[in-house]
């Protein structure tokens, strides 16, 4: 599900490919989020998610939640839910 969640934030930011974002696109899609959810991640957990920093554990669900709230989902479960199936998906809260 990560690739999935990383091309819909390449689509909704306009970035391009966040294969090469730098650490200022993270430090910016931190107020990004914050401006539209309230909630405030670390640009280094935004990295370790991208797999920009090395990291073992798997983010918290809490992480995954505000992640794609960005993106109009309630929490991580339903974009899971949401895009299980044939690749074909909608972003939309209902």
């Amino acid at each position: 599900m990560i690739p999935l969640l990383k091309r819909l934030y390449e689509e909704k930011t306009g970035w391009g490919d966040s294969d090469r974002w730098n650490n200022q696109d993270f430090l910016e899609l931190r107020q990004l989020i914050f401006q539209q959810t309230g909630i405030a991640l670390s640009h280094v957990t935004l990295k370790r998610i991208w797999g920009k920093v090395r990291y073992e554990s798997l983010p918290s669900t809490n992480t995954l939640n505000t992640i794609v709230q960005f993106l109009g989902y309630y929490n991580w479960r339903q974009f899971c839910a949401r895009n299980a199936g044939a690749g074909v998906f909608s972003n939309k809260v209902e």
